[in-house]
């Protein structure tokens, strides 16, 4: 294989962290070395997650980023974002960075959330879309919601979880072990 595989999770349903994991996992049990950048969320994973020294795994983003559009809804479930725009900018950026470090060193890339970084305007579109042009035979796999036109058009899977009913929706808030 010339080029390695781009996989995308997108869409407002549950389970696109969980169906990337999936992939990570069986790429590891194949005997597969697998890099794992975080912009959002998953930051007990890494500590609690070894799987025979064949996965890395980076969580680098500073929680929850509520912008003014999604202020309202998260406000009435308590959920407060603790850090700066300027601040979720700079890991976003450092998020970015990590994954080119990782890019030549492993043979799947999960670049978990990093849809979301783009929509929010974290990180520019044009940087993943230079990322992907440059992956060589490493595999990606792209979370997070919004994914953009012209990364579904470049990838060779896209799966779009879609969300019929939530808990989260009635102001249920994640549960351990089952969300996060």
């Amino acid at each position: 294989m010339k080029k390695g595989l781009v996989y995308v999770f997108t869409g407002e349903g549950k389970g696109k962290t969980s169906a990337a994991l999936g992939v990570a996992v069986r790429a590891v049990c194949a005997g597969i070395k697998v890099g794992w950048v975080s912009w959002y969320k998953e930051k007990v994973l890494p500590t609690r997650l070894d799987l025979a020294g064949k996965l890395e795994m980076y969580a680098i983003g500073r929680g929850f980023y509520i912008n003014e559009k999604r202020k309202t809804k998260n406000e009435k479930l308590n959920l407060i974002d603790r850090a700066t725009e300027k601040e979720h900018k700079q890991a976003a950026q450092a998020a970015l960075k990590q994954a080119e470090k990782l890019l030549k060193k492993v043979s799947v890339l999960v670049l978990d959330e990093v849809n979301n970084a783009v929509h929010d305007k974290l990180i520019n579109l044009i940087d993943l879309i230079n990322l992907i042009n440059v992956r060589g035979k490493t595999h990606l796999i792209l979370t997070g919601r919004n994914a953009d036109k012209k990364i579904i058009e470049m990838a060779e899977l896209v799966t779009e979880m879609r969300k019929i009913k939530h808990p989260f929706d009635e102001g249920i808030k994640a549960v351990r072990g089952l969300d996060y």
